[in-house]
């Protein structure tokens, strides 16, 4: 299988789009039996599972759409160019949803964790594929070296908005323990933000490192020269059209 083709690259992330559009719909939770709209609460957007999964349908849906318009255009080969240090801070994001929810909250080797298709596909299916997606398509030295740090912003947002949340709400039950502030105070609270910072920047930097792989002379090699730093999009676009001018020149 190419990396490049588009074709392919269209293919998956058109089921991909399936997947995650179901995982978002089933965030909602009103469509389990013997429940209906107005069961619908608030409360599905105080979840971080949840909204990490708003993240990668939103973004799955841009990219997806930037590549079937460049599939019939004509374009046979090349990789995505639509929000790519978005789509690494998600794919930070959803990898977190992922391990932390088997590792901590749910239970894999229990019957129950099988039997629930909105846990699989908020959880597992929408996460792996969205994962895979970046480590069978992306392209290669394309992320910034700055993109893992800036992958804790978001969390650190959903951090102080679980925090207001808590502070505004009486009887506010907090979705996750290690933000319970009621059972763990805030000092306990932030010795788990503090490791949980730390698995985001370790995890973002494993796979920044990931993207700096390259095959040379039939063999893998870790690529840290000419690393990508962050850059303006006015910047880079001026700097194309002045490739651009000078091959016309050199013409």
């Amino acid at each position: 299988m190419k990396r490049n083709n588009l074709l392919t690259q269209m293919i998956y992330r058109m089921i991909l789009c399936c997947v995650s559009g179901l995982a978002v719909l089933l965030t909602f939770n009103i469509f389990y039996a013997g429940q209906g709209a107005s069961s619908l609460t608030w409360e599905f957007l105080k979840y971080y599972t949840n909204i990490s999964n708003y993240f990668v349908f939103a973004v799955s849906v841009v990219v997806l759409a930037d590549n079937v318009k460049r599939v019939y255009a004509g374009e046979k080969e090349g990789y995505n160019k639509k929000l790519r240090t978005l789509k690494f801070m998600t794919t930070v994001m959803i990898l977190v949803t992922f391990l932390v929810y088997c590792i901590l909250l749910g239970d894999p080797f229990s019957a129950d964790f099988w039997r629930n298709i909105g846990n699989l596909s908020y959880h597992v299916f929408a996460p792996v594929l969205f994962i895979l997606d970046y480590f069978l398509f992306e392209e290669k030295k394309s992320i910034s070296v700055f993109a893992p740090l800036l992958s804790i912003v978001i969390p650190l947002i959903y951090v102080c908005y679980t925090f207001i949340l808590g502070a505004a709400i009486d009887g506010f039950e907090y979705p996750y323990f290690f933000l319970d502030v009621n059972d763990l105070g805030y000092g306990g609270v932030m010795v788990w933000v503090v490791i949980l910072v730390a698995v985001f920047t370790v995890l973002g930097y494993l796979l920044w490192l990931y993207n700096r792989v390259v095959k040379k002379d039939g063999k893998l090699r870790l690529d840290l020269q000419n690393i990508k730093w962050l850059r303006m999009p006015q910047t880079e676009k001026a700097e194309q059209n002045a490739a651009e001018e000078t091959k016309d020149i050199r013409k």
